[in-house]
């Protein structure tokens, strides 16, 4: 006997989407069910509210009724009291004690000061108090409240105002005995004297309200069922099985099968289905070719990548080619440029010896003198200009270092007052340079600090009018800020000095400053950031009236940072500026020098 295979269970479209239509099912039940029993909720509330207002306008009548009556009732023909205990209240308690014990409804009338106990309000009627003398325009106070043993009731109250045939037994004085031996309230007209309160029980809303929700309930579930049903039929044939079908034939082409069968009806409408279906098609007939010359393509496509490959190590060798010549350039350049600095430098600076030579000769002439302060002064700029290319090619090549000595910024001043004046004696321009007192030997390159002031007065003296000022100052900068940054820089770039116990005098820390001022052009602001960088000129034009190969302060910036300091500009156009350069003062060693010296 042949054994029935059983099929595994599968969790496919038609489990999920059976499960998405119960829980759609399910929650939209739940929502309308909720819905019915709040609208049933509010419906069962009106009604009640309705009977109570019903109610009470009944009680207010026979209230009405008495207090109309009162003379008649209490009084003799002649106008004197003969009270007969028949007064509104009176008659009203009776009435609702009357009603309340012949139907479930409870009626009863309270008071905050009650004279008898029974009169006392309970927590609702309490409440009812406190809105009503929160707000006096509220004619009644109600809500639906669970008792003790969980009965659900309807609590209504409505207020009670004195009128004038109160005033003779609650009015004034307050605690005069009135004509039944009570003491007066002091109410006055329009006070509210007390509460009419009534009890209606919810269970006779309640049944109806169930039959109701169930009865919608169960037309809303009936009429969703078959909405689903409907749906779950047409997806299924509609959309499922044909799915199944092209699953069916992925299958069989995945394993190199492609003869299939898709299953849809000729006569179908064409949609979404049919024209996945027939681009479905068309992509396993496109396989089918591929996957039958496939060797052949593959074939091309590596013979492609070959080539391919062949061109990329091809442009490879020559990109390597391309920048072997490019360094050797380089090369060659920042050579070039070294060679013929180091070549010019020497008769620049015998030309400069011999001017200087010249201009110290007593028995010149003013013409002769004027020729060779003229010598000396565009030397000195084409000396300064060949150190700059020399400065940028070390740059370039990373071989710019540091020779540390000790440097006396006085002297150092001093040299380059006396190399510059020259230049600014022959463009009228007055330079002046001081040194504070208080500015301390420091070690540093010389030679390059040098470098630094004499490119930033260069400049200032190049962008001088005839007649302006060029002023050097250098001082020593202590501050808080200042001194912080210079620790930690003296940390980095000085090697570590051992402490002299028996020094009393605390480390000096901070920088020493070099501001070079002047009155001339000015820079723009939009070109303060970047005059510091090669090749760059503030306000460069092809017929730009000052020349210069841009190279300046760029090796002041070099330079600087070299040191570990920090160059700024502070300038206005047609007003000035003002370069400071920031130098981290680093300490001499004294008995180091000391023993250089004695050997």
């Amino acid at each position: 006997m042949k054994a029935t295979r059983v099929k595994p269970f599968r969790y496919g479209i038609r489990f999920k989407f059976a499960v998405l239509i119960g829980a759609l099912v399910v929650a939209l039940m739940a929502v309308d069910a909720l819905w019915n029993i709040n609208l049933q909720e509010q419906q069962s509330k009106n009604e009640a509210l309705e009977k109570a207002e019903v109610l009470a306008e009944e009680m207010r009548a026979v209230w009405n009724f008495i207090d109309i009556n009162q003379d008649i009732i209490n009084r003799n023909e002649d106008g004197s009291f003969r009270t007969k205990h028949l007064v509104c209240v009176v008659a009203a308690k009776s009435v609702s004690t009357l009603f309340t014990t012949n139907s479930e409804y409870e009626i009863h009338f309270t008071n905050q000061t009650p004279r008898q106990r029974a009169s006392a309000p309970d927590a609702f009627e309490e409440k009812a108090f406190a809105a009503f003398k929160a707000d006096p325009s509220l004619e009644a106070y109600y809500d639906v409240e669970t008792k003790a043993d969980g009965q659900r009731v309807f609590r209504y109250t409505e207020p009670l105002y004195v009128t004038e045939t109160c005033l003779e037994c609650h009015g004034e004085p307050a605690g005069e005995l009135d004509q039944y031996g009570y003491e007066k309230e002091g109410m006055r007209v329009g006070d509210i004297g007390g509460a009419m309160s009534i009890i209606e029980p919810m269970d006779i809303y309640a049944s109806g309200m169930q039959v109701s929700v169930f009865q919608q309930v169960f037309m809303v579930l009936l009429v969703l069922v078959i909405a689903c049903i409907g749906i779950y039929a047409a997806v299924s044939k509609l959309v499922l099985r044909p799915i199944e079908a092209l699953g069916t034939a992925a299958k069989k082409i995945g394993e190199g099968e492609f003869e299939y069968e898709l299953g849809l009806e000729s006569t179908r409408k064409p949609d979404e289905i049919t024209e996945f279906a027939n681009d479905f098609d068309k992509m396993a007939r496109r396989l089918e070719r591929l996957y039958t010359n496939m060797e052949s393509e593959v074939q091309k496509q590596t013979d492609e990548l070959s080539a391919l490959n062949d061109l990329l190590i091809y442009q490879k060798a020559e990109l390597k080619k391309t920048l072997d010549r490019l360094s050797e350039e380089t090369a060659y350049k920042n050579e070039f440029f070294a060679i013929m600095s180091h070549e010019l430098r020497t008769p620049l600076t015998s030309i400069l010896a011999f001017a200087r030579i010249l201009r110290g000769v007593d028995s010149l002439d003013d013409k002769t003198r004027n020729a060779v302060e003229e010598i000396e002064a565009n030397a000195t700029l084409l000396l300064n200009m060949v150190n700059n290319i020399l400065t940028i090619s070390k740059a370039e090549a990373r071989k710019n270092e540091l020779v540390i000595e000790p440097v006396d910024f006085v002297d150092l001043i001093g040299f380059i007052r006396s190399s510059l004046e020259p230049v600014a004696k022959n463009k009228n321009v007055s330079l002046s340079a001081k040194a504070d007192a208080d500015v301390p030997l420091s070690m540093a390159d010389w030679e390059k600090l040098r470098r630094i002031v004499e490119n930033l007065v260069d400049n200032a003296i190049k962008y001088t009018h005839p007649g302006g000022s060029v002023d050097v100052r250098v001082w020593f900068d202590d501050s808080e800020a200042s001194s912080t940054d210079a620790k930690d820089a003296a940390d980095r770039d000085t090697p570590a000095q051992e402490t002299d116990p028996e020094a009393t005098a605390p480390p000096r820390h901070g920088d020493i400053a070099i501001a070079v001022t002047d009155d001339g052009i000015g820079i723009a602001e939009e070109d303060q950031e970047h005059i510091f960088e090669r090749y760059r000129q503030a306000g460069q034009s092809p017929n730009r009236r000052y020349r210069g190969t841009g190279l300046g302060l760029a090796v002041v910036k070099e330079l600087t940072e070299l040191h570990g300091g920090t160059v700024s500009v502070a300038s206005a156009r047609k007003k000035g500026s003002t370069f400071t350069v920031r130098i981290p003062y680093a300490p001499v060693d004294t008995e180091e020098y000391d023993e250089d010296t004695a050997c």
